[in-house]
């Protein structure tokens, strides 16, 4: 028996080319997301009201927002990609705030003081 694997390639120069990592729902079909969040539910302290989580997209590709909403923390938002690699945060001339409001929330804290 004869066997024939066929594929398309594209390469980099090829016209709107994006390698997209594509997922239902980021907090069970990531595992290093997954893993984060159990992290933060074991882990609870008195700033853990203030976290949540959000997904956006930013030039095609999917994000995922490390961010809170405390009142009096100067806090810096970290930018992951699907993949769990740190590519920024919120303000670094790359991603502005706009990233963050046009995302939506995907994961908080039960007991959740953020108003969204």
């Amino acid at each position: 028996m004869v066997s024939f694997l066929i594929y398309s390639c594209n390469s980099d120069n090829d016209i709107g080319f994006k390698s997209l990592c594509t997922f239902g729902d980021p907090t069970t079909d990531l595992a290093w997301l997954k893993a984060e969040i159990e992290e933060r539910e074991q882990n609870s302290t008195e700033f853990s009201k203030y976290l949540y989580i959000s997904q956006a997209v930013h030039d095609g590709e999917a994000i995922i927002i490390f961010a809170d909403c405390c009142p009096v923390c100067n806090s810096v938002f970290v930018v992951y990609n699907c993949k769990g690699e740190n590519i920024g945060f919120i303000g670094d001339g790359n991603f502005t705030s706009e990233t963050l409001s046009s995302g939506n929330v995907v994961w908080k804290t039960s007991d959740n003081a953020c108003n969204f």
